[in-house]
């Protein structure tokens, strides 16, 4: 079987309409370059909150997933996780509701004004099943929405895999964690400054949060043994 290509797609924040042209164009990139060779999607996490439709993002992913093969893979990002974290409180005045309404959580839930309470529900409840890692050892890569701990990986723990922004995960050079040998970690959560994809250390790192819901872009990495990275964007 052909090994796929790995597609990471960063940060979206309710872009729903640019991640549907970024499906598009990688879709249309893939068959015209490497038709027989299947692609690996992998969201990157922090789907929802501060973009115009949180809602339709989960919405549009659950059914992608239905749709691709390989099956996509979606992250839970720190965004999700305060999202659920509001949810599981029922109180709209709890530290965890204000703390995702002052992070973008009133952006999302103005996108279920209209929609019924047991779709928000579903949702929550696929957030809750989401990884927050994916690793490919066979390709060498490594997949989180924050970073990992670069002297404990794999043994890091979902909160440093959500959250950090830990100076010595940012330098490859500072890694230590055997599991980490040969391995590139793709992440996004900390937008780059000038919105273009981040590589360090050769690559080892590579940091696809390029502020989309900021007026950056939307950026999916095209990854394949053995060639040059891709990127598009929309």
């Amino acid at each position: 079987m052909t090994p796929p290509i790995h597609c990471a797609i960063g940060d979206i924040h309710g872009e729903l309409e640019r991640l549907k042209d970024l499906h598009r164009q990688v879709l249309q990139h893939a068959k015209l370059h490497f038709p027989k060779t299947p692609i690996q999607f992998v969201h990157l996490g922090d789907l929802v909150d501060r973009g115009p439709d949180s809602c339709g993002v989960l919405e549009y992913l659950m059914s992608f997933e239905t749709k691709t093969s390989p099956k996509s893979i979606t992250l839970r990002g720190n965004h999700e996780q305060m999202m659920i974290d509001a949810h599981e409180s029922l109180d709209a005045q709890s530290s965890a509701s204000a703390a995702w309404a002052r992070n973008g959580g009133t952006e999302t839930m103005n996108s279920y004004a209209e929609k019924p309470r047991r779709l928000l529900d579903q949702h929550v409840a696929w957030l809750r099943s989401l990884p927050t890692v994916h690793e490919d050892a066979d390709a060498g890569l490594v997949f989180v929405h924050a970073g990992v701990d670069p002297d404990r990986y794999p043994a890091c723990g979902e909160e440093v895999q959500m959250w950090t922004r830990r100076a010595d995960f940012f330098d490859p050079r500072c890694w230590t964690a055997p599991g980490l040998r040969r391995m590139r970690v793709i992440h996004g959560h900390t937008p780059t400054a000038d919105s273009f994809p981040e590589a360090a250390g050769g690559g080892r790192r590579l940091n696809i949060d390029t502020g989309a819901v900021y007026g950056g872009r939307l950026t999916a990495a095209l990854l394949r043994p053995g060639a040059p990275d891709a990127f598009i964007y929309a």
